[in-house]
């Protein structure tokens, strides 16, 4: 069998077979951070969107349902950690209500999500 048909089955499979990254149900920008560091692993992540939209697990939540939504969720992660990933348009004041809401919701940690910034 000539080495290009192995190098092309090869390729196949690992398309077949690789894990793709889930995406967000909605779009979001986030803003830009000079920071290189990577958030990563498992976590709690809330979305918001530009015109004010959150998700919680991919679920629409408004506002005033948040605290008693994710509460169990940060109870149960043992470093407390939430990841709040808002679209770089929204207006700060929803992010910012968000924060207190998980703040009240007994989060000790608030990681503000961003993208990298691109090379000049």
């Amino acid at each position: 069998m000539p080495l290009i048909n192995v190098v092309f089955l090869l390729l196949i499979f690992f398309m077949v077979a690789g894990q793709l990254s889930k995406t967000d149900p909605i779009k979001i920008e986030p803003p830009v951070s000079d920071s290189e560091k990577d958030a990563g692993g498992q976590r709690v992540e809330i979305l918001i969107a530009k015109d004010g939209r959150l998700l919680l697990g991919g679920e629409a939540v408004v506002l005033a349902d948040l605290e008693a939504r994710i509460s169990d969720a940060v109870r149960s992660a043992e470093d407390k950690l939430v990841h709040v990933k808002a679209d770089g348009a929204a207006p700060a004041m929803d992010v910012i209500r968000v924060m207190e809401a998980l703040k009240a919701a007994g989060a000790e940690k608030v990681k503000l999500l961003t993208s990298a910034k691109s090379a000049p």
